[in-house]
């Protein structure tokens, strides 16, 4: 056996708090190592004493494999501890031996212990991990709407303009970040039918509010809708319409950063240190502003600048904010609560919210959930994300641990079973009541369209969005990629939404529109593992305690034989078409061909 495989930690995605009673818990193995990994459990206080001597109350159950990937197997349980405390340890059995798994140490065993053991540390209780106890205030209060919400993303400048004015006619390419196609508020609003007719029941704005940039992520009001797409009072018209047709509406927060034209640092350009905002930023050396400005007093960029004062990235645009100065704490604070209290939005989106403060976004949920109890929280972190998802910081992310593997997939950068690893390495690795609520994307305004990635092939695209709608998490669609929208990397990525019907591609918007409502109506598409069928595809099972949901794809030019477990056999409907499918030994799928059978 090998002994450096073994992993578990308490309090950790390998041992988490799953709800009010339950306990979720994970221990991994060398892949094929193990015969069987059981669990001992019990409360630390609960002995009985007989004979003159203590024995521990204790459970001993079998642990379930419940993933396998080419490097590691992850047996599975969850207990419910009768008095809400739990400590545990680990029984491995391989095929010539038998170990004990504690918390200090690994120990070999004689044999496996009976209800008498007393053997080494299977009966010290100081070698086994501790989760002392199951408190309700630990869990994520994650709204119960997110998980099955479909999200929107829309970039407001380039959606729908109605009326007002532009600098550019819309459509007009190429697009940069510097120019406005007038997209607006009474825009969104004269579009809300056509959300609520494809399935949509939240929306994501990046941000709306003044600054100088299409992108609006240079924010210079925090309180202040940016007058090309409205007024704040336009904007309160378009939640209270969203509202009315059970859509979410939610904001994103720039806390990281503000842009250069923000007052309190351009209070700082003109004082300096002597500024009453100088600790509001992150100031690291003299001369503060250690570059030309043009005659509009905007900092000349070159590729080469790295500024004197902290920023995002290395642009001087971007100021980093300093959380921990009360000046700054309030006003970000405070604008969080202000759109929320006013304006009645559902949530807020964290922009760079790796780089901010733990701290300051412990304070930034508190804010939000008591100005609106059902409040949703959500980041942008592109890695594992799991220590900002503890229940004190942010409900969920950007679920990028999702997106990467299916980019490197459909692109073919990896093969069927590289990406069925990681598939299976981010499901076990991603707390149930954490992946249930993620926000899930094959595109935003950050990322080349998925059309581009797949070279203009619909019908891989299609695959792709049935892989992501198949998946625990909320799914969400970046404007127009439903009706084929494409673009390469940022900001060739944020074109005007072609509202030409016909200029659409039909069976796309069709194709999608299907799989928002098979989502609302199969719970199996929200279930958190896959099964995967065979080596030669990734075609998937799908499971809760009603039936079984078949997920047939052929992600191929060629044509696909599935050979089909015999516990399979029989006969299905299949959803996308209606038809009866007749299952057994051999299935035949034509080129890019899917079927979702029940």
């Amino acid at each position: 056996m090998n002994k450096h495989a073994l992993f578990h930690e308490a309090k950790s995605q390998y041992s988490y708090q799953y709800n009010e009673q339950k306990l979720h818990i994970l221990f991994r193995t060398k892949h094929q190592d193990a015969v069987k990994v059981s669990l001992s459990y019990g409360d630390p206080f609960d002995w009985k004493y007989e004979n003159k001597k203590a024995h521990w109350n204790s459970n001993y159950v079998e642990m379930t494999k419940r993933y396998e990937t080419e490097m590691f197997d992850y047996y599975f349980i969850e207990v419910e501890p009768k008095d809400y405390r739990c400590k545990y340890a680990f029984l491995i059995e391989t095929e010539d031996a038998v170990y004990f798994y504690g918390s200090k140490r690994l120990e070999k065993l004689k044999s496996v212990p009976t209800n008498d053991f007393s053997e080494g540390s299977f009966y010290d209780l100081s070698n086994y991990f501790n989760y002392p106890y199951l408190n309700k205030e630990d869990l994520p209060n994650t709204p119960t709407w997110v998980k099955d919400t479909v999200w929107y993303q829309i970039f407001m400048d380039r959606f729908h303009k109605s009326g007002g004015q532009s600098q550019l006619p819309w459509g007009k390419l190429p697009v940069n970040n510097h120019e406005f196609y007038g997209g607006n508020i009474q825009g969104v609003i004269d579009k809300l039918p056509y959300l609520k007719d494809l399935g949509i029941t939240g929306i994501y704005f990046t941000p709306i509010f003044e600054s100088r940039s299409a992108h609006k992520y240079d924010t210079i009001n925090y309180f202040k809708i940016d007058p090309q797409f409205g007024t704040n009072e336009a904007f309160g018209e378009l939640v209270k319409k969203a509202h009315q047709m059970g859509i979410k509406v939610v904001l994103d927060a720039v806390l990281n950063h503000c842009g250069w034209g923000h007052p309190f640092f351009q209070d700082v350009v003109k004082h300096g240190r002597n500024s009453v905002y100088a600790d509001c930023f992150f100031l690291e050396q003299d001369p503060i502003i250690n570059f030309e400005l043009d005659e509009s007093g905007l900092p000349k960029y070159k590729n080469d600048l790295r500024p004197n004062f902290r920023t995002f990235a290395y642009t001087p645009h971007m100021p980093k904010w300093n959380t921990a100065n009360p000046i700054a704490r309030k006003h970000l604070l405070d604008s969080i609560k202000y759109w929320i209290e006013v304006y009645d939005i559902d949530g807020w989106r964290l922009d760079v919210s790796n780089e901010v403060a733990h701290e300051f976004l412990r304070e930034v949920r508190k804010v939000a959930k008591e100005a609106k109890k059902d409040t949703f929280i959500f980041g942008e972190n592109w890695d594992s994300s799991i220590p900002w998802l503890r229940g004190d910081q942010m409900d969920a992310v950007m679920n990028y641990d999702l997106s990467i593997p299916m980019w490197q997939y459909f692109e073919n950068k990896i093969s069927i079973s590289e990406f069925k690893n990681e598939i299976i390495n981010y499901t076990a690795m991603t707390p149930k009541n954490v992946m249930e609520n993620m926000f899930n994307q094959l595109d935003t305004h950050d990322t080349v369209r998925m059309l581009r990635r797949l070279n203009d092939n619909d019908l891989r695209l299609k695959i792709a969005y049935l892989f992501m709608f198949a998946s625990a998490g909320a799914p969400n669609i970046y404007y127009g990629s439903e009706v084929g929208l494409t673009g390469d990397h940022d900001p060739d990525n944020r074109r005007c939404f072609d509202w030409n019907e016909s200029n659409w591609n039909k069976s796309l918007y069709e194709f999608v529109k299907k799989l928002i409502h098979l989502r609302s109506l199969y719970p199996q598409f929200k279930s958190y593992d896959y099964h995967f069928i065979d080596s030669e595809s990734i075609s998937f099972i799908k499971y809760t305690d009603s039936k079984p949901l078949l997920f047939l794809i052929n992600d191929s030019h060629k044509v696909l034989t599935h050979k089909i477990d015999e516990k399979y056999f029989g006969v299905y409907k299949d959803l996308l078409s209606g038809e009866d499918i007749t299952l057994n030994h051999d299935f035949v799928l034509k080129p890019y061909d899917i079927k979702i059978l029940i």
